[in-house]
């Protein structure tokens, strides 16, 4: 009986072993199974301008496990020009990312070429041409070589010029270039007017003043050769 009793307890666990070791299997051919169905196979790109690279590591991916921030920071990173990606999946296995792109605002001169930049002091692109966008001649040369696209200019004084370019733009202002001569000299050349600011002295506050004096000047139907905002009190030359 003993030994009856024994073999039964064995083929008890035995059974329930087995059981464990196929449902174990069960699950992870499922799961495969699962993955595969739900595998990234389309990607749709809404705003594209051209070839996106990246999008190659993102069909390796499940659609289930990917999260939208991980795949907007891998475009972001792997194309410069692209300033924002909106995610959304579709299910079983589509991707769909619209695409927000940065525009350069200047071409910064440096050794050999020139930086494309955002707003923000992101390079874009660079090139040996210059284009037809606003020059910024910075008095220290940066080299062509030591800088990627993607990578941020941290210049105080080139951020700070960016800053004003893109509020003069929105005044309506055509920017020919900007010579950057030191903290205290951001000169903008306007065709025939020049518009000089500071890296010393509040940014805002000379975007008030200048707001200020342009409204005023198209009330009283005036024009202007220069306006000088790096004193407290700005100075105009007519």
């Amino acid at each position: 009986m003993s030994v009856s009793l024994s073999l039964k307890k064995y083929l008890v666990k035995l059974t329930r072993f087995l059981f464990f070791i196929l449902f174990c299997a069960a699950v992870f051919i499922g799961l495969n199974f699962l993955n595969d169905s739900v595998k990234i196979r389309n990607i749709r790109i809404i705003n594209g301008r051209s070839s996106i690279l990246g999008l190659d590591e993102l069909k390796k991916s499940s659609l289930i496990f990917v999260s939208e921030k991980e795949v907007a920071d891998t475009i972001i990173n792997k194309n410069p020009s692209i300033k924002n990606v909106n995610v959304e999946k579709k299910y079983p296995a589509t991707l769909i990312l619209k695409l927000t792109y940065d525009e350069p605002l200047a071409a910064l001169l440096v050794n050999n070429g020139y930086f494309f930049l955002s707003p923000m002091g992101k390079i874009i692109y660079k090139s040996r041409e210059s284009g037809s966008y606003s020059k910024i001649n910075f008095y220290q040369k940066l080299n062509f070589q030591s800088y990627n696209a993607g990578d941020l200019v941290t210049f105080k004084d080139i951020l700070n010029g960016l800053y004003f370019m893109k509020n003069l733009v929105d005044l309506g202002f055509k920017v020919d270039n900007l010579d950057i001569n030191g903290v205290d000299m951001l000169l903008f050349n306007l065709n025939d007017k020049k518009i000089i600011f500071s890296s010393e002295k509040d940014r805002e506050l000379q975007i008030y003043q200048l707001e200020q004096i342009v409204r005023q000047f198209k009330i009283e139907g005036k024009s202007f050769k220069e306006i000088d905002l790096r004193y407290d009190k700005p100075v105009v030359r007519f």
